[in-house]
């Protein structure tokens, strides 16, 4: 218990840096709502956008005039910054002793390295729980704050429920990169490399009208707003994701077990 309390203890100013600007995203960004829809300049900016640039901004076949529709945009926005925090996290749990030469301290201790990776990945998960129920209240106490008739608190969980599982899949992938690497900084490279190899498949994705089995390499298209917005999240992209996240960190409890720390 005492390497988990150090770990939130070591990861708490990037957890307070990057939550911060979720709350200027999500809060300051929602109730600026009614005025972009009564003056119509959202709706006219949108219109005027070829569909590559709706692709890559995540809002293909989502309406934003509607307050769903646009708290989904600032969504996509709140995905892609979990996403490179969560990269952080994962590689910070494998990395931490590595990069600053403390390895003897927390490595001589009467534990093993699985109990010790185990609760260093638990606390990175612990924050990125966090991070998603913070970002989802600020986006509720927005919406009170508009005070709409609208009620998108179900949405709101949904879609802060899909940040969190793909966020979980980046984690997972960047710990298992962090301890397959045999120098500390090329896991981090790889890690930021697959997040935007994923982002790019997810902007190719929502650019093709049959896209295929392209959904199955792009974390970021495995649950569409549109979906999420209708209250829906499909189950198979769901068991998809528990999957890759179980394989990730089975393999890099393999990888850590047998890695030079050195």
């Amino acid at each position: 218990m005492n390497i988990l309390k150090r770990e939130q203890r070591a990861g708490r100013k990037a957890f307070l840096f990057w939550l911060i600007g979720m709350f200027l995203l999500c809060f300051t960004g929602i109730i600026k709502y009614q005025s972009y829809t009564l003056s119509g300049s959202m709706t006219e900016l949108i219109a005027s956008f070829p569909r590559i640039v709706l692709a890559v901004m995540g809002v293909v076949g989502v309406d934003i005039n509607t307050l769903g529709g646009y708290t989904a945009l600032l969504f996509y926005y709140v995905l892609i910054c979990t996403v490179i925090y969560c990269v952080h996290l994962g590689s910070a749990a494998v990395l931490r002793e590595s990069i600053d030469k403390t390895y003897e301290f927390v490595f001589t201790k009467p534990c093993s390295r699985t109990r010790i990776l185990g609760l260093k990945l638990t606390s990175a998960y612990l924050h990125l729980l966090l991070f998603c129920i913070f970002n989802g209240m600020f986006s509720m106490l927005a919406v009170a704050y508009l005070k709409t008739s609208e009620n998108i608190t179900p949405q709101i969980i949904l879609l802060s429920l899909s940040v969190f599982l793909i966020g979980s899949v980046f984690l997972a992938l960047s710990s298992f990169f962090a301890a397959a690497a045999k120098r500390p900084e090329k896991g981090t490279l790889y890690g930021n490399l697959a997040f935007l190899c994923a982002f790019l498949l997810g902007v190719v994705y929502n650019l093709l009208e049959n896209p295929g089995l392209l959904k199955l390499i792009s974390p970021f298209s495995y649950f569409s707003a549109a979906d999420l917005l209708a209250q829906k999240i499909d189950p198979l992209y769901t068991v998809i994701t528990l999957l890759l996240i179980g394989v990730c960190l089975f393999g890099t409890f393999k990888k850590f077990i047998r890695k030079d720390l050195t």
